[in-house]
């Protein structure tokens, strides 16, 4: 039985997901779900977890900015919590 859900998403991110739905022609619902299936295949551990979000810190570099870090939100609470946010922070360091 399929049940409705409501997210609150970046009105770029809703245009990314309707290109990606278009160009592999599933809904935006069919990815969402596809998306669960594969988080729930394997639970990540703490440290397998956080591998993840540094595995993909390149990619995201070009989507995450300054600014969803420091976002007074739970996403940027999250975000902070990352090694990713503590290597952009020692990068600025460095720079500086």
């Amino acid at each position: 039985m399929k049940t409705k859900l409501t997210l609150s998403i970046d009105r770029r991110k809703v245009a990314m997901l309707r290109k990606a739905s278009a160009r592999k022609g599933k809904s935006i619902s069919e990815l969402v779900e596809n998306l669960a299936d594969k988080s729930d295949e394997q639970p990540a551990t703490e440290g397998e977890s956080e591998a993840n979000i540094l595995k993909w810190r390149g990619f995201w570099a070009k989507h995450v900015t300054d600014a969803d870090f420091e976002a007074d939100d739970r996403a940027g609470a999250e975000l902070r919590k990352t090694k990713a946010y503590e290597l952009r922070k020692h990068e600025k360091q460095d720079k500086a």
